[in-house]
């Protein structure tokens, strides 16, 4: 049973003062009792009776009654066993070591997740301007677009397509081969690409690239841009939809920027190898889009000997 004053505060009276459990755990009963009798001549100002008045008229709870029955029952001058009742039942209230130490993890965890996305970001834009084109959002006018600034020299590149090599297992009646492609960088760093079913290279504009990550260390195909499911027609090289009996979704060579932040950065290396996927920025893509570009996988490398 509650006692009179206990009726007419029915939340723990500590509670009403807007003390939290470890506070009041933590001070002593002296300090905690000087503490309430600071904090109670401060609110008996902001709940003034003409203050309480307009209150009231809007339907507003009687705060300064409240008030004081909570000090009466946290007085401890004059109720000593009220004050070390109300407080051992408000301490209890007071988080396990187990929860504390689980939320003080998941703070850092959410720290932690900051700075790497931090680095991230710095790590690339540092990437882009050691490489000429400046970083995220900076201009590149003064750059050679047609020049790749990743430091290959004298290196031929054969590689799968990894959105056609999807679409080819989809449909199997596509022929062996019609997902490579080969990418050229000569002595003086330019780059030069072979598309799928081209018989000659063409100087690629605007091509910067990032660098590799091995097939083993990532899951690529899930990261990778899509559109709803469709059927694909059996011939390469074309984007129609007609085959029937073959069902899947349509994936693109593009990467949305934060993905690649988040699974891929961390993973990527300043070197060329085979069975690894080779990355870059296409700059006009990449304005447009928010994406990056996944070359292909790396599998021949015809100069073991490159210099970086």
């Amino acid at each position: 049973m509650y006692s009179d004053d206990e009726r007419g505060c029915m939340r723990n009276p500590f509670e009403v003062f807007g003390l939290t459990p470890d506070m009041v755990g933590t001070l002593s009963e002296k300090d905690l009792f000087s503490v309430l009798k600071a904090m109670y001549r401060a609110l008996q100002k902001i709940v003034h009776p003409d203050m309480v008045r307009r209150c009231l008229k809007k339907g507003i709870p009687d705060r300064a009654v409240e008030l004081n029955l909570a000090f009466e029952l946290l007085n401890l001058d004059k109720k000593p066993e009220s004050f070390r009742h109300h407080r051992k039942n408000f301490v209890a209230r007071r988080p396990s070591t187990a929860y504390r130490k689980s939320q003080a993890l998941e703070r850092a965890l959410a720290a932690q997740v900051i700075q790497r996305e931090q680095l991230a970001t710095a790590y690339l834009d540092r990437l882009l301007s050691d490489y000429g084109w400046g970083g995220i959002g900076e201009s590149d006018s003064a750059a050679d677009t047609t020049r790749a600034y990743f430091p290959l020299r004298n290196v031929r590149l054969g590689l799968l397509d990894v959105a056609v090599n999807h679409h080819y297992k989809t449909a199997a009646s596509w022929s062996i081969g019609s997902n490579y492609k080969e990418i050229n960088l000569d002595a003086s760093g330019y780059l030069s690409i072979r598309g799928i079913g081209r018989s000659h290279f063409s100087r690629a504009a605007y091509i910067h690239l990032l660098g590799s990550v091995p097939a083993t260390e990532i899951e690529l195909l899930p990261l990778l841009e899509r559109s709803g499911a469709c059927v694909f027609k059996a011939p390469a090289l074309t984007n129609s939809i007609v085959d029937r009996g073959a069902p899947g979704f349509l994936v693109s060579n593009r990467i949305n920027f934060d993905k690649f932040k988040k699974h891929i950065l961390i993973y990527l290396r300043p070197m060329i190898t085979e069975r690894s996927y080779l990355f870059s920025l296409n700059r006009p893509e990449f304005e447009e889009t928010g994406c990056l570009t996944l070359e292909g996988l790396v599998v021949k490398v015809n100069n073991s000997n490159y210099n970086f």
